[in-house]
């Protein structure tokens, strides 16, 4: 489903008519600084709401949809692999549960903070942190999926009144669909709290840092592991010693892992399906003032 049908490309060009004149710099045309390499703040944030609708509307279509797709193959792929290889590819089918949740966490926090900064800057810009993962399961599990919705901008399925009336009778369903599915996936979503916690945060606290894999941890403090786990091993945050995160490679628990992967990637194409939908281009344009 599109929710941007009919939207041509943006270019720089485009945002000339939102203002004659830059309200930060004073150029005769808003683009005027961008075509020369010294955009301003305005002229900047101007030019990237102009391009936020098929941002989203791209990155539902695709880019949602990457790590569902390599946890999918890494699971199917475990069925003809030796035990070394299944291990490696159940510490990938991991690996893509924490990339998955953090791009979720990301998208939420672009869109509560849509009226402050254009969303594809809050995107693309994200770095993940312990309280912003902390701060996502904590609205969930205090304020529940339907508020948390709300805060994103987004009414309840059943307040149609709410829907815009650009929209047509096939469109409103779709859209009740998207919100519908997205209640649920967001209840789903909160029985992967412990979970998701603590491999968020423990994400966050070791950005960039490097880490391995290793299926025998003998050697490593007299520490071994049970068949059918991995070691990711990792410097502790004071780089005095080795951080060990135990991972079962056992297939039913790698099928409940895609199937969160599975939950997040749905909601995150629900949630911007809706959102696209109901709001228009002058939404975005002018930063989604408050009625």
């Amino acid at each position: 489903m599109s929710a941007s049908a009919g939207r041509s490309g943006a270019s720089l060009n485009d945002i000339v008519p939102i203002a004659a004149t830059c309200s930060a710099c004073g150029r005769s045309e808003v683009a005027a600084c961008a075509a020369e390499g010294t955009a301003c703040d305005s002229c900047s944030d101007r030019y990237l709401r102009s391009i936020d609708a098929e941002f989203l509307d791209d990155y539902a279509r695709f880019g949602a949809r990457s790590r569902q797709v390599i946890a999918e193959a890494c699971l199917r792929a475990l069925v003809l692999s030796d035990i070394s290889n299944r291990k490696l590819l159940g510490a990938t089918i991991y690996e893509q549960f924490v990339a998955a949740a953090t791009d979720f966490v990301g998208l939420y926090h672009a869109l509560i903070n849509r009226r402050s900064e254009p969303i594809v800057k809050s995107v693309l810009g994200f770095r993940l942190e312990a309280p912003a993962a902390l701060t996502f399961f904590a609205h969930l599990a205090d304020s529940g999926p339907t508020e948390l919705l709300h805060a994103l901008g987004l009414p309840h399925a059943e307040q149609t009144a709410a829907m815009p009336a650009w929209l047509d009778v096939r469109e409103r369903k779709q859209v009740k669909v998207a919100l519908l599915e997205a209640l649920a996936d967001l209840h789903r979503l909160s029985e992967f709290r412990d979970v998701g916690e603590r491999a968020l945060v423990s994400a966050a606290l070791r950005p960039g840092a490097a880490g391995t894999l290793t299926e025998h941890a003998g050697w490593l403090a007299g520490r071994r592991l049970l068949a059918g786990h991995v070691a990711a091993l990792a410097l502790n945050r004071e780089g005095r010693g080795v951080e060990i995160n135990l991972l079962s490679t056992d297939e039913d628990t790698l099928s409940a892992v895609v199937d969160g992967i599975d939950i997040i990637t749905r909601l995150s194409r629900n949630v911007i399906f809706a959102f696209v939908s109901l709001n228009g281009p002058s939404a975005f344009r002018d930063g989604f003032p408050l009625a």
